[in-house]
Parts: C-alpha cells; structure tokens; sequence
C-alpha cells in the first residue's frame, strides 16, 4: 500500500522553529507578542506571556498570581510581584482583561479559541532576565522551560525598584545577571507548572 503526503507550506515553515527558541539564561529585549489571562484546574491564577526579542529568539512563560486557600479565599502568589513590576516600568497603572484569541491545546494540536488578554501589555519594549530551567516532566523524559527572573527598562536598564526609588544610575541588574545560572529541577521532578524563583512548588497549584 502506497503512502502520501500533501504539502503543508505553514507546516514546513515551522520545520526549524527550534533555531528561533530562546533556551539560554539571560537579559533579553523585546516585547510581549501575547499576554492572556490562565486559570489552573485546582483554581490558581495566573498570566501566560509570550515573549518575542528581535534577531534573539522568542519563548513563553507563565506566572502565577494568586491561588485559593483551604477557606476558599485568594491568597498572593509571588509572581505577581513581577506582574507588578512589569507594570511599573511599562507605565501601566492597572491590569484589565478584555475578550481575545488565546492559544489552547486540542487533541495534540495548537489552536486559538476564545479566552481573556491583557492587551495592555502587548507590544511594548521591555527589558527581560530569562532563567532556563532544567525539569523532569510528568510523563518521563527531561526537557526545560524558561522562566521569568527579573525586568528592566529597556532603555535605562533600571529595575522596578530602582524607577521606584528614582535612581538615574542602573545597578541591580548588572547584579542579577552575575548571579544568575541555570535552574535544575530534574531530580526534585516537579510536577508541572512551575513557578518562577522564590515561589512555592508547582506541585501546590
């Protein structure tokens, strides 16, 4: 029995995707291409960015804002305190989703149904530190994810704190990228997702 195979040109543009991934810990510029509003199964809040930096490479992440305690009540969550400082340097004062098309998986498939974006956010420059970390999945087998470690001003290079506090002289973030090396959760196998640093296991969510 003969096999055939119909030309997909979308499919065979995406043939070398992986060449445009970011998957290195470091300070990136772009913008968010997509910011929409998540809700995890156990209830957890969050914000799933999708980050894209010009001649560097474009990656994903989430990050979890708020999640419901044993009394029903929403308790903070540290990713929203880089939420907060996203909005401190992109100048937005206050957070509202509106009806959008966001990306969802249909049998194995990626496709756009409808959902909540933060449209606020999308397509302003921004400063990034990405952290790649290294995880076992649920499923078996190792791959990585990278997450959000830290912002700053595109052009100053000053982080919320520092805007906050009115410096003119960037120093945090020369800081932040010294310390800053990959994340390796393979032997804890956490399940996913997980949160960005100094947050609770992924498995609480």
């Amino acid at each position: 029995m003969s096999t055939t195979y119909d030309y997909d040109e979308q499919a065979a543009g995406h043939a070398d995707d992986i060449a445009n991934r970011i998957d290195q810990s470091n300070a990136y510029i772009g913008t968010f291409k997509r910011v929409e509003a998540i809700t995890t199964g156990k209830g957890t809040e969050g914000i799933h960015f999708e980050f894209e930096a010009p001649g560097g490479g474009s990656t994903s992440f989430d990050l979890y804002t708020r999640k419901p305690d044993d009394n029903g009540d929403m308790k903070t969550l540290f990713g929203l305190n880089l939420v907060q400082a996203l909005m401190c340097i992109l100048g937005v004062r206050g957070l509202k989703s509106s009806p959008g098309k966001v990306g969802a998986w249909e049998d194995g498939k990626r496709v756009e149904v409808d959902g909540e974006r933060f449209t606020d956010l999308e397509g302003k420059k921004i400063g990034v530190v990405l952290q790649r970390e290294n995880y076992t999945k649920q499923a078996g087998g190792d791959s990585y994810r990278m997450n959000l470690y830290a912002t700053f001003h595109p052009e100053s290079r000053l982080t919320a704190s520092e805007i906050k506090e009115r410096k003119v002289q960037p120093e945090k973030l020369e800081r932040v990228l010294r310390g800053l090396k990959n994340k390796d959760s393979r032997k804890a196998a956490t399940a996913e997702p997980a949160q960005p640093p100094l947050t609770a296991p992924a498995g609480d969510y």
